[in-house]
């Protein structure tokens, strides 16, 4: 047996293996159908197949996440329990394949007949609701037992219905994304029809929003393809944000006064202008793979097309990637006010056009740029410098 982790965990179990290591099939081998793996932080789910009849895990509170692949469980393991990790995407689950009139095709990767998952998997479109859709007739009629964790921590079953508790959010989706609500909640097995899924996110502080829970639902939406989110907080010391993820046609990000659990950009390729304010829990803001400062020194340099990156007063923001690009141009890059910010690394920049530096650690590693390219559609091929304390 190769998995010397599994095997550890087995022989603290009673399970008996030979001098060459190989699993005894004694009664205990042969009667195991489930096995109870919770807390044991099991990394590698290989070679749980060496019991021959083992078809379900209980894999709760190992620290498993933010992603899930089912192609790392052997076929026979047909009921799972992820209750109690922090999972938010389920790879290797389904497969989907889009048409070009939007029709979509779900092929399951993975027998299921059992699966219990943590509070995390509410937000998930992409993979669980897709999973439900193409299989509701057989959890409808109980071949599939699909459970999910409510607030509380109670096991309920899986619905596709979420709920927006902020009332002035609830309004303000369903005048602009109607096609997804059922009455006052989200039916995340309804797809936004042509005039709704280019329309943009954009929240001012006078929407009176307190709480942007269910925002995600819109973000993250697979049949989304707004290309602005701009979030303004009315509540006095910032609205609580769920985790997002960020799609591939979202161009413009704004952040104001918000509590921001955690911003994954890792899918946000057409990202080019971030204004991130007051905003508390974001610890790490990714742009590696965005196309940030990566296009023309015209584009790039207009003050209406080029990138920008404006971050200020988010007192936990410890590091800022860019892309890890040879030459990068940016038209604005300001940062201020960021207590805790350990290291930029900004020798990649080539052309900046307007920099403003203010309030930062004074043991903050700043790693300077050369810049080599000067363009301004102004006429003014030079680099506007501000710095204050």
């Amino acid at each position: 047996m190769k998995n010397s982790e599994l095997k550890t965990i087995l022989q603290q179990k009673g399970y008996q293996f030979n001098e060459q290591g190989n699993l005894l099939l004694d009664d205990l081998a042969n009667n195991t159908t489930t096995l109870d793996l919770s807390g044991t932080k099991l990394s590698d789910l290989s070679e749980l197949d060496i019991l021959p009849n083992l078809t379900e895990v209980k894999l709760s509170d190992n620290d498993y996440g933010p992603v899930f692949d089912f192609s790392k469980l052997p076929k026979q393991i047909t009921g799972i329990d992820l209750t109690g990790n922090d999972i938010y995407d389920y790879d290797n689950l389904v497969n989907v394949v889009v048409e070009e009139n939007g029709n979509e095709t779900v092929t399951n990767l993975h027998d299921i007949t059992k699966l219990y998952l943590p509070r995390t998997a509410k937000d998930n479109i992409k993979d669980l609701v897709r999973f439900y859709i193409k299989n509701k007739d057989a959890i409808t009629n109980g071949k599939i037992d699909m459970k999910i964790k409510d607030e509380s921590g109670t096991l309920q079953t899986y619905t596709t219905l979420r709920e927006v508790p902020d009332e002035n959010l609830r309004t303000y989706l369903q005048a602009n994304f109607s096609d997804l609500f059922n009455g006052d909640q989200i039916d995340l097995s309804k797809h936004l029809g042509y005039a709704q899924k280019t329309t943009i996110l954009l929240i001012q502080a006078n929407a009176g929003v307190t709480n942007f829970e269910g925002i995600q639902y819109i973000i993250q939406n697979p049949y989304w393809e707004g290309a602005a989110v701009a979030l303004y907080s009315a509540a006095q010391s910032g609205a609580n944000m769920p985790s997002v993820k960020l799609g591939k046609y979202v161009t413009n990000l704004v952040l104001n006064n918000l509590n921001v659990r955690s911003l994954d950009l890792s899918n946000a390729g057409s990202l080019f202008v971030l204004n991130i304010g007051t905003v508390a829990g974001l610890s790490t803001l990714d742009l590696t793979h965005t196309i940030w400062g990566q296009r023309e020194k015209e584009i790039e340099a207009e003050e209406s097309k080029g990138s920008y990156l404006i971050v200020y007063d988010c007192p936990s923001l410890k590091e800022i990637k860019l892309p890890k690009k040879d030459e990068l141009k940016t038209c604005f890059l300001d940062l201020e006010c960021l207590d805790a910010l350990e290291t930029f690394d900004i020798s990649n920049l080539k052309m900046v056009k307007n920099l403003i530096f203010g309030n930062l650690p004074e043991n903050f590693n700043l790693v300077y740029p050369e810049l080599t390219v000067f363009y301004s559609p102004e006429g003014r091929s030079a680099t506007s410098f501000c710095c204050s304390e």
